[in-house]
């Protein structure tokens, strides 16, 4: 697969190896799924990374890669899923992979630590067994909030949430190290439970690898001669309509400037969305790439003038962070932000190309891309904070996991 996750993960196992860590990562077999990346399995292969697998099944993409759902469906799969199971539909692997670990045990003489990942939450689980069984440390790392998660915080009844909250506790209680991405799922942490100290969670933010921007730098970018105004990844739970007003706001109050731009679609693209802007009358000024692999993503931001950046406006708002984030700042091009406060925001504040937009005003956002149209053409576009951006490379916030890894190798 090839969302947001995958990159974080994939990124701290190519560079563990270089501050002494030896990564094996125990994943499933392939499955059918709309968002296939090659490149990435490509770049861990290249990377040295070791991969175990639970199933026997040949990699083929040709054989896996399925349309998107209809976002009607997604979200009915995703209520049928979270009744179903718990803490989330991949419990069923839980026993696979922990199987698979008693397998290849002796074949790498053991392991000296087990790192876990999440969401899926499962994972934590299958770290908690492995810690119980072979005495090693755990570390886990929170790359959303479980019960606190401003995206993933739907329960059927009190029980779901009660149940979540129970196993949480658990994993939380027997973790050795706790990652976070940002302060505010830390102190969501620490509050809930009353088991966690300070010092137990460590923040490791979203970050970029800077050699994927040298390696589309150096390559054919998808140029355009237009103004080109990205927004990259799926909308996933946001609701888009508020940017597509923008842009329709834009053309109809600057219909002289509509040849000269374009507003790029970089990833997945319901039909749903597709008809929103039809029935605004703005699927002409649209690039919509589709879903494209990360090192094409790149290649696409870094042909942009500027980037869209959105977060929905909800429960626990303040503690989102996607991953594109920092991508987005490692790309180095000026963003129009329309966050709520909090923590993506607080980050962002020191970037210095950026502009910040107040709710959901599609006037304000129409506006916002005017000013940084005319400062294009002036050549008066801010520039990026570089001190800012040495602090979210991938290899830096490696080198602060590693460190972590290191403090636990010779706990019993």
């Amino acid at each position: 697969m090839g969302m947001g996750g995958v990159q974080r993960t994939l990124k701290f196992a190519k560079y563990l190896k270089d501050y002494g860590w030896q990564p094996v990562v125990i994943t499933d077999s392939p499955k059918k799924y709309f968002a296939v990346d090659n490149s990435l399995l490509e770049e861990a292969i290249e990377s040295g990374i070791k991969i175990e697998r639970t199933g026997n099944k040949p990699f083929d993409p040709s054989k896996i890669i399925v349309k998107a759902p209809k976002e009607n469906m997604r979200k009915l799969r995703s209520a049928v899923s979270q009744f179903f199971f718990i803490p989330d539909s991949k419990i069923g692997w839980k026993k696979k992979a922990l199987k698979k670990i008693d397998e290849i045990w002796s074949k790498y003489n053991g392991f000296d630590l087990v790192f876990a990942t999440a969401p899926p939450y499962t994972d934590f689980l299958i770290g908690q067994e492995v810690k119980r069984k072979y005495k090693i440390p755990l570390v886990i790392d929170y790359r959303d909030a479980w019960v606190d998660s401003p995206v993933l915080n739907y329960y059927p009844t009190p029980y779901h949430k009660l149940k979540n909250m129970r196993l949480e506790k658990g994993v939380l209680k027997i973790a050795n190290k706790v990652i976070t991405t940002n302060r505010r799922v830390k102190e969501y942490i620490i509050s809930r439970y009353g088991n966690i100290e300070y010092n137990d969670v460590k923040i490791i933010s979203h970050g970029f690898d800077s050699e994927d921007f040298e390696k589309a730098a150096h390559s054919e970018l998808p140029s355009t001669s237009k103004f080109r105004v990205s927004y990259s990844g799926s909308f996933y739970t946001r609701n888009p309509k508020f940017y597509f007003e923008a842009i329709k706001a834009f053309v109809d109050k600057y219909p002289e400037l509509k040849n000269d731009i374009e507003f790029c679609f970089i990833g997945t693209f319901s039909k749903e969305n597709l008809q929103i802007a039809k029935n605004l009358g703005i699927e002409q000024y649209l690039n919509i790439t589709g879903y494209l692999e990360h090192i094409n993503c790149v290649k696409y931001v870094m042909a942009s003038d500027v980037l869209f950046l959105m977060i929905s406006r909800g429960e626990n708002e303040d503690a989102a962070m996607p991953g594109k984030v920092g991508e987005y700042i490692g790309s180095r091009k000026n963003i129009i932000a329309c966050i709520p406060e909090g923590v993506t925001k607080k980050m962002l504040e020191k970037y210095n190309a950026i502009k910040f937009i107040d709710d959901e005003n599609p006037e304000q956002i129409a506006r916002a891309i005017k000013e940084y149209y005319d400062e294009k053409k002036n050549g008066t576009m801010p520039m990026a904070n570089e001190e800012m951006l040495e602090e979210y490379d991938r290899k830096n916030l490696t080198y602060e996991l590693a460190k972590e890894f290191n403090l636990l190798k010779d706990i019993d």
